[in-house]
């Protein structure tokens, strides 16, 4: 009994330590991970409507996180849940309400299956639309993904929620 105690005993110093080192590289390195967050989400804007400002509106629609208001149009950041987890994309509307570019912040997707959300050749299907998108599974004229149909549903419905969300606040 006395030597399991030991064991359980040097176990609880080891995973004591090692959470304080991995809670002592977060501290460290949290501002930095939120800078270059920032940078990304920057350049993503640039990306998907280029203004030489955005404005940032006070803006409450489902699944939205923030909405811009640009030269030409709006910027509206959202997560769509794709099959390993919270996609974070960027989409440009023009002031008619059309999709000017879509672009992904971040994401959990699988490597070289629903990562592929990424190619510009693939997000660029979005360019143009007005909404009512599905992927060509479900009758539309999305082009999935291969083997990524969760990750392309996911995309094209925040695509969707970008264009209704604009809509709402040009009226």
């Amino acid at each position: 009994m006395k030597y399991i105690l030991k064991l359980a005993l040097i176990l609880l110093l080891i995973t004591v330590v090692v959470a304080g080192l991995l809670g002592l590289v977060n501290y460290l390195t949290e501002d930095r991970i939120a800078e270059n967050t920032a940078k990304k989400a920057n350049v993503a804007m640039q990306t998907v409507l280029p203004s030489a400002s955005y404005e940032k509106l006070d803006v409450t629609f489902e699944g939205i996180t923030e909405v811009y208001k640009a030269e030409g149009g709006y910027v509206v950041r959202l997560n769509a849940m794709g099959f390993g987890g919270a996609i974070d994309l960027m989409v440009g509307v023009s002031e008619q309400g059309s999709v000017t570019g879509v672009s992904v912040i971040s994401h959990g997707e699988t490597a070289s299956l629903g990562a592929e959300c990424t190619r510009e050749d693939w997000r660029s299907q979005f360019v143009g639309a007005v909404g009512g998108l599905q992927v060509k599974k479900d009758g539309g004229t999305v082009d999935a993904l291969t083997g990524a149909t969760v990750t392309s549903r996911a995309v094209t419905e925040a695509v969707n929620r970008a264009v209704e969300c604009v809509k709402e606040v040009r009226q």
